[in-house]
């Protein structure tokens, strides 16, 4: 997550790209790959995260979106 002129930006992916991570169970699978999983974008590209979910969800105060996503 980074901040670009006093706001803040989630790097995400779209819901469609083969990168991303759709649910709890998915984002598990790939932990489990790999070993781990930082929360927040860092200086390895696409090592991250926020950068292999929807940028939509976070933080979303849409609860059904968020609980059938």
């Amino acid at each position: 997550m980074g901040n670009e002129a006093g706001e803040w930006i989630i790097h995400g992916v779209t819901w469609d790209d083969p990168k991303c991570i759709h649910d709890v169970d998915e984002a598990v699978e790939y932990i489990n790959r790999v070993g781990f999983l930082p929360l927040f974008k860092n200086e390895i590209p696409g090592f991250s995260l926020e950068e292999r979910t929807v940028a939509e969800y976070w933080w979303s105060d849409d609860l059904v979106r968020v609980i059938n996503s």
